[in-house]
């Protein structure tokens, strides 16, 4: 199995791929991952690849082949279609529904929506991750928290309470029901 958390920096991106990995292999899931940083500022793209495998002596190359992506867990619809050509006919998708602006050269650009149309083949599952940490817990920046919820959803893995500790201990939220 074969799982990409996509973002840009400030969201958060690289925690909740750390996390996920660390509460899959808890639960005795084997995995790796690797974590990869466009820009080495905010907004730059960030994405985890994590590959899941059965035996321990199953080694697999740290980036995931064109064609074999599982799951995509997106914070930034942008960034999602970045991804698409590593996805095949039934790789499941979970993004955030509220679109962002595109920045180019620090001038804000209209999102064109008609690039999104290049995701409806996979039948995405749109989530306002945002709109919803806020709502829920008054902080946007719960949105990944949320997003952690659905990779573990995703990954068939029913107990979060691992995910929810762990959590908690490294981002240093501490209300989290």
């Amino acid at each position: 199995m074969n799982l990409i958390i996509a973002g840009i920096g400030g969201q958060g991106v690289n925690l909740l791929t750390q996390i996920v990995a660390q509460t899959c292999r808890a639960a005795g899931r084997l995995c790796q991952y690797t974590i990869h940083k466009g820009g080495a500022q905010s907004l730059g793209t960030v994405y985890g690849e994590l590959r899941f495998f059965q035996h321990p002596e199953q080694i697999l190359a740290a980036n995931i082949p064109a064609g074999k992506l599982d799951l995509l867990i997106a914070l930034d619809t942008w960034e999602a279609l970045r991804h698409l050509p590593l996805a095949h006919a039934t790789t499941r998708i979970w993004l955030e529904s509220e679109v962002q602006p595109i920045y180019i050269e620090r001038h804000q650009n209209p999102a064109n929506p008609e690039l999104l149309k290049a995701l409806e083949a996979w039948s995405p599952q749109w989530r306002n991750y945002r709109q919803q940490a806020i709502s829920q817990y008054g902080d946007a920046a719960m949105a990944n928290y949320l997003a952690g919820l659905d990779c573990l959803q995703a990954l068939e893995m029913a107990d979060s309470s691992e995910f929810t500790r762990l959590f908690s201990k490294i981002s240093g939220k501490k209300d989290i029901q």
